[in-house]
């Protein structure tokens, strides 16, 4: 059996290294670039943010198809076919799992050192076209026939413009329901924002209104830029402000008295004549030249930064073109996993487990088929 699988990214190198054992299972990785595993390295800040314990679907845009996954690859299955790779693994107070050398590098080095002599990558290669004749499948113009395909290829979730222009082009003829690609997992850009704040970093309580309908809250440390802000906090909040049907009229809130709700802020100032004790220096500052309520910072949206800066996207290949396999309803043994489908979800391991969970399940198919023939 020949399997052609488009992208060496998380998902991709997960369903190569389960099917590599496989008897008489020839695998084809074509990787666009030269390096495997770009994103995977980048995770949890390099330290790879590989799992959450606590997977649900309303963790995701997407909660009942999340919740379908579930029943045939939850925190557990995946947890343990890593621990069969040999990988170690360490758990958070937040329920985030990495591996125990908290380095990226490690989780790269399970994945392609376990690799067999049947798996061969083709860096470098740009798949422009997948065709078919009779029951094979072709890549480009090569002549190697392939009996089932993998699209792994990812999203366009971190990519400047010229790379993300033709990144899935091989997918056009296809024809598939496709939600357009928008950032998630991304700061916002504020409006009527003062640049004094870029550089400033506190821990507070974020809101994400709708005019005056609190959407999602959350605490955490928030960095503000030059035109708005960010940190892992927000970058939550811009998961569900995506999940909007319409996002107009939104807004963030920051209430700068995280950890004491009920502070008496009021008194402070009377005793102390000053906040200068109480919240960040460029806080407090701009408090001194227009007061607000440090409860309630808020600041309208003016949109999310560019998709070049997000982690994920919201957006991909629609839920209802696979089957519970991931194989497209279409196309018999072509599949998609990970990032090509529209499923996002927010930080703390959410979206490298639907990679691996979808890999788990398409490679379980193609295992099952194999036998089976």
């Amino acid at each position: 059996m020949n399997i052609a699988v488009v992208g060496a990214g998380a998902a991709g190198l997960f369903l190569s290294r389960l099917l590599s054992e496989t008897r008489n299972c020839n695998i084809h990785i074509f990787e666009r670039t030269g390096k495997p595993g770009y994103k995977v390295k980048a995770s949890g800040g390099g330290k790879a943010n590989i799992l959450n314990t606590q997977i649900s679907g309303e963790c995701y845009n997407n909660a009942a198809f999340i919740a379908n996954l579930l029943s045939r690859a939850n925190y557990q299955t995946i947890r343990a076919e890593f621990e069969k790779m040999g990988l170690k693994m360490s758990v958070d107070e937040e329920n985030r799992v990495y591996p125990s050398t908290f380095f990226s590098q490690t989780v790269l080095d399970v994945l392609l050192n376990g690799l067999s002599d049947r798996v061969l990558f083709h860096y470098n290669t740009e798949v422009l076209q997948i065709s078919s004749k009779g029951r094979h499948y072709y890549i480009n113009e090569d002549s190697t026939a392939f009996d089932a395909v993998v699209l792994a290829s990812g999203s366009p979730a971190g990519m400047i413009a010229k790379n993300r222009k033709h990144f899935d082009r091989y997918l056009t003829d296809f024809k598939l329901q496709q939600k357009e690609y928008r950032p998630s997992l991304v700061g916002f850009k504020l409006e009527d924002y003062p640049v004094s704040l870029s550089g400033c970093r506190c821990k507070a309580i974020c809101s994400l209104y709708q005019k005056d309908k609190l959407i999602y809250q959350e605490s955490g440390e928030v960095t503000f830029k030059d035109d708005g802000v960010s940190g892992i906090v927000i970058l939550n909040l811009s998961a569900y402000y995506n999940r909007l049907k319409d996002n107009k009229n939104c807004a963030v809130s920051f209430n700068l008295m995280y950890d004491d709700a009920d502070y008496n802020v009021g008194g402070h100032l009377r005793k102390y004549g000053s906040l200068c004790g109480l919240i960040h220096p460029k806080l407090n500052r701009l408090y001194e030249r227009n007061p607000f309520d440090v409860k309630d910072l808020r600041f309208k949206i003016k949109d999310t930064y560019e998709l070049e800066f997000a982690q994920v996207c919201t957006g991909g290949i629609a839920v209802q073109e696979i089957n519970e396999d991931f194989e497209l309803k279409k196309y018999p043994k072509i599949y998609a996993i990970g990032e090509m489908i529209d499923i996002d979800g927010v930080c703390g391991g959410y979206n490298l487990f639907f990679a691996w969970a979808s890999a788990y399940i398409a490679a379980q198919a193609l295992i099952n088929q194999h036998y089976a023939n």
